[in-house]
C-alpha cells in the first residue's frame, strides 16, 4: 500500500481508536444513565414493565462491555470491518434503550409523550458523544432511536402531536448533521495534527541517528587525527628532550627548551580536544580503583612546580592530616581536574602564591572531600565568573589577550566532576585572586595506607618554622603537629633568632628549624649563617625550603652547615624522611644526602649486561627517538619495521628478548595481530611470556582494552618521554628478572 492509499486507512484507524477510547472511559456513565432512565420510566409505566426493561438493557450493556474490552486488548489495528460489526452490536444494545421511549409514549400518562421525546433526544446525545468521529457508525448505532421516533410519529397520526413532530424532523436532522459534521471535522484536524507529530518524531529520530553517526564519525576523526599528530609529536618532543641532554651553549639550550615547551603545550591542546569530544559523544568512561589522593595532589604540584618557579610564585600543598589517603574512584580523572585548576591558577598569578588545600570528613566509610585551589592572581568579575565553566570560554577573549589556551580545561573539569556526582565552583574578585573548589565523595579503600613513620620519637621535641607567608607557616605547623612535634612559628629572621635564644635560655631548645629561603630583610641563607655563628644555638638542625631551585644553592647551604635542602612543594614523605634523617644520631652524612634529594629524579636502571629489546615501529623518527632514549651500554635495540618483521625476529629467538615495544599502526601486520601471533607461538612452545608494551598514539579507552585483549601487558602512549620510557622498561625488566630467580629457586 502506498502512502496516499495508507493515509485514509490511518485516519479511519485513528477515528476508531478515538471512539473506542471514549467508549471505554465512559462505560460507568452508561450504567448511570440506564438507572436514571429507569427512575423516569417508573413514573410512567408499571413497575414490572420497568424492571424487565431495566434488566434486559443492563444485560445488553454488559455484553457490549465485554466485547469492547476484547476489542481494546486487540488494539483494533487494521480492523475497520470489525469495528463496523461492533457498531451493529452497539445498535443491538441501543435497541433495548429505544424501547423506553416507545413504552413511555404508549403509557397513557399525561407526560408520556414528552418523556418519550426526552428519551430519544438523550439517547442520540449519548451515542453521538461516543461515535461522532465516525459518522456512518454513529448513524448505525442510533438507528433504533430513529425507529422509535417513527413509531411515535405513526401513533400520533390524526392527533395534535402529529404536525409538531413532523415539523421537528428537519430541525432534528439538521442538529444531527451538525453534530456529526463537527465531530468528523474535529477528528480530521486531530488526524492532521497527529500525522504532523508522527512526521516530526520520525524527522527528529532521523536527525538523532544522523547526529549520533556524525558524533561517532567526529570521535573517530579526532582519534585518528590524535594518532596522526602524536606520531610526529613524538619525534619533536623526544628529539628536543634528547637535545637538551647534550652539551649546548646557553643560546642553543634556550632554543631546545622552547621547542620542548611548545610541543608540550600543543600536546595539552590535543588532549583537551580529545577529552572534550569523548564527553560530547557520551563516551566518557570512569574507572573505579584504589588510589592515593595525597600522592596524586603532590604529583600535580611537582608537575606544575617548574612553571611556578619560573614565575617566582609559591606553590603550597595542604592536606588535612586526619583524612584517609587511599580512596576508591578514578584517580587519573581526579588528577586531571586538579591539574587543570592548578595550571590555571599558576597561569593567572604573577606574584604571591597558589594554595592547593584538601579537607573533608569521613562518615560511614565514605570521605566527603573539598579540594580548593586558591591563588593571588588577577581574579575575575561576576560576569566572567558566570560563564567560566562554559566550553571555549576564557576570562580574556580579546585579540590582545595576555593568556593563551583553548578554554576547554574548566569545561572538561566541570563535566568530569558532574560525572562523579560532585560539584565545582569558583569564588573570585577582580584584582584579588580566585578560589576554585571541588566537592565530591569517594569510598575509603580497605587497602592499607603506605605511611612512613618518623625514625625518632617526636614527642617533646620542638620545631621552629620561619616563613614570611602566613599560609606556609600554618600548613607546616599543622603537618608537624600531626607528626607529634611541638611547633612554633616566626615570620622573619630576627624574630626567629630571638625565639631560638629564648628557648635555649629556658633549657627547652628547638630540635630543628625549617627556614624559608626567600624572605624580606633577612633571607634563609643569612639566617642560617647567623644561627651557625651563634655558639648557643648553632647545634640546632636546619632545613631550608626554597621555591626556586638554583644551581649551586644546595652545595652552598651544605657548606654553611644546613642539614636539609628541599624544593617547594616538598612531598610529605620526603619532608618527614629528611626530618627523621636530620634528627638521627648516627649520621650527618645521611642527613645531607636525604636533604638534597632532587624533586625530579629519573628512575635509575641497573647497570647489568645489555638487555635485548625488540622495537616494532614503522616510523624512522620514532625508531631514532626510542633508540637514543635508552642507554646503548645497557640495552641492545633490535628494530622491526612492521609486525610481520617483529614476528620473524621473535620466531628466530623466542627467549632472546627481555621486552617488546610494539607500535599499533604498522603496514603488513599491525601490532595487535603481531602480539596475538607471538602469544600463540609462546603457547605452542610452552615458554614464559615476554612482556609486550603497547607503544601507540591511540589514547581512547577502547584502544587500551583492545591492546589488553591482544595479549599486551602494558600501555605507553605517544609522545614518549624519557622518564616514562625508563620507568616502564625498569618495571618490566625487573619483574621478569625477579620471576626467573624465583623459578630457579
Amino acid at each position: 500500500m502506498n502512502d496516499a492509499a495508507a493515509q485514509p486507512a490511518l485516519q479511519e484507524e485513528d477515528a476508531v481508536s478515538a471512539s473506542l477510547k471514549t467508549i471505554m472511559t465512559t462505560q460507568a456513565s452508561r450504567y448511570i444513565h440506564i438507572t436514571a432512565w429507569l427512575i423516569l420510566l417508573l413514573a410512567l409505566v408499571q413497575i414490572e414493565t420497568a424492571i424487565v426493561w431495566y434488566a434486559l438493557t443492563m444485560i445488553a450493556g454488559a455484553v457490549r462491555s465485554l466485547i469492547e474490552a476484547r476489542m481494546r486488548r486487540s488494539s483494533l489495528r487494521n480492523s475497520g470491518s470489525k469495528y463496523r460489526i461492533y457498531a451493529f452490536v452497539a445498535m443491538g444494545s441501543c435497541a433495548f434503550w429505544a424501547a423506553a421511549p416507545v413504552l413511555a409514549w404508549n403509557s397513557g400518562h399525561q407526560f408520556g409523550e414528552a418523556a418519550a421525546m426526552f428519551f430519544i433526544v438523550n439517547g442520540y446525545m449519548l451515542a453521538f458523544s461516543q461515535f461522532r468521529s465516525t459518522p456512518t457508525n454513529a448513524l448505525i448505532v442510533t438507528s433504533p432511536y430513529a425507529v422509535a421516533f417513527g413509531l411515535c410519529l405513526a401513533s400520533a397520526t390524526g392527533s395534535a402531536m402529529f404536525f409538531p413532530l413532523l415539523a421537528a424532523i428537519p430541525l432534528f436532522v439538521a442538529a444531527i448533521s451538525y453534530v456529526l459534521m463537527f465531530g468528523y471535522m474535529s477528528q480530521q484536524e486531530l488526524d492532521r495534527a497527529r500525522n504532523e507529530r508522527v512526521a516530526l518524531i520520525e524527522e527528529l529520530q532521523s536527525a538523532r541517528i544522523a547526529a549520533e553517526k556524525a558524533s561517532e564519525a567526529k570521535s573517530m576523526f579526532l582519534a585518528n587525527m590524535s594518532h596522526e599528530i602524536r606520531t610526529p609529536m613524538n619525534g619533536v618532543l623526544g628529539m628536543a628532550e634528547l637535545l637538551t641532554g647534550t652539551e649546548l651553549d646557553s643560546r642553543q639550550r634556550i632554543f631546545a627548551d622552547t621547542i620542548h615547551k611548545s610541543g608540550a603545550a600543543l600536546l595539552t591542546i590535543i588532549n583537551d580536544v580529545l577529552d572534550f569530544s569523548k564527553i560530547e559523544a557520551g563516551k566518557l568512561e570512569l574507572e573505579t580503583a584504589a588510589f592515593d589522593l595525597r600522592m596524586s595532589i603532590e604529583d600535580v604540584a611537582a608537575l606544575v612546580a617548574a612553571r611556578a618557579q619560573e614565575k617566582q610564585i609559591e606553590l603550597i600543598v595542604r592536606f588535612q592530616p586526619d583524612l584517609p589517603r587511599v580512596l576508591v574512584g578514578d584517580g587519573g580523572r581526579i588528577r586531571q581536574i586538579i591539574t587543570n585548576l592548578v595550571g590555571n591558577a599558576v597561569k593567572f598569578t604573577n606574584q604571591g602564591y597558589v594554595l592547593i588545600s584538601v579537607s573533608g570528613k569521613v562518615e560511614n566509610e565514605c570521605a566527603a572531600l573539598r579540594i580548593e585551589v586558591t591563588d593571588t592572581g588577577i581574579g575575575m568579575d561576576a560576569e566572567v565568573l558566570g560563564k567560566i565553566f562554559d566550553a571555549f570560554e576564557q576570562a580574556d577573549t580579546s585579540t590582545t589577550r595576555t593568556f593563551g589556551g583553548t578554554g576547554l580545561g574548566l569545561s572538561i573539569s566541570k563535566r568530569l566532576v558532574t560525572a562523579m556526582d560532585g560539584r565545582i565552583g569558583a569564588i573570585s574578585k577582580l584584582g584579588e585572586g580566585s578560589t576554585f573548589w571541588v566537592e565530591m565523595t569517594a569510598p575509603v579503600s580497605d587497602q592499607a595506607e603506605i605511611t612512613t613513620a618518623p625514625a625518632i620519637d617526636a614527642a617533646n621535641r620542638r620545631a621552629l618554622i620561619v616563613d614570611d607567608i602566613d599560609v606556609n607557616r600554618h600548613i607546616l605547623a599543622e603537618q608537624l603537629t600531626a607528626w607529634g612535634f611541638r611547633v612554633d612559628a616566626a615570620e622573619n629572621g630576627s624574630q626567629a633568632l630571638a625565639m631560638m635564644r629564648a628557648a635555649m635560655a629556658d633549657a627547652d631548645p628547638y630540635a630543628f628549624a625549617i627556614l624559608d629561603f626567600f624572605m624580606p630583610g633577612m633571607d634563609g641563607r643569612q639566617l642560617a649563617c647567623a644561627i651557625k655563628a651563634d655558639s648557643e644555638i648553632r647545634d640546632t638542625a636546619l632545613m631550608v625550603l626554597t621555591s626556586v631551585d638554583r644551581p649551586g644553592d644546595a652545595r652552598c647551604f651544605r657548606d654553611i652547615g644546613v642539614d636539609g635542602y628541599l624544593i617547594k612543594p616538598a612531598r610529605a614523605t620526603l619532608l618527614l624522611h629528611t626530618i627523621s634523617t636530620m634528627l638521627s644520631v648516627d649520621g650527618e652524612s645521611e642527613a645531607t644526602a636525604g636533604a638534597v634529594e632532587p624533586i625530579y629524579n629519573l628512575p635509575a636502571i641497573a647497570k647489568t649486561a645489555r638487555k635485548r629489546i625488540l622495537l616494532a615501529e614503522d616510523n624512522e623518527v620514532n625508531q631514532l627517538v626510542i633508540k637514543h632514549m635508552l642507554e646503548p651500554n645497557l640495552f641492545e635495540i633490535v628494530i622491526a619495521n612492521n609486525g610481520r618483521e617483529a614476528l620473524r625476529w621473535f620466531e628466530t629467538d623466542p627467549d632472546g628478548f627481555e621486552l617488546i615495544l610494539m607500535d599499533v599502526s604498522m603496514p603488513e601486520m599491525d601490532g595487535f595481530e603481531a602480539s596475538r601471533a607471538i602469544r600463540e607461538l609462546e603457547n605452542g612452545l610452552k615458554s614464559d611470556p615476554t612482556p609486550i608494551i603497547c607503544l601507540t598514539a591511540h589514547v581512547m579507552a577502547a584502544d587500551i582494552q583492545r591492546s589488553q585483549d591482544a595479549g599486551m601487558d602494558d600501555y605507553l602512549p605517544k609522545p614518549v618521554s624519557t622518564e616514562k620510557l625508563h620507568a616502564i622498561v625498569k618495571r618490566w625488566t625487573k619483574d621478569r628478572a625477579t620471576e626467573k630467580k624465583a623459578a630457579e629457586a
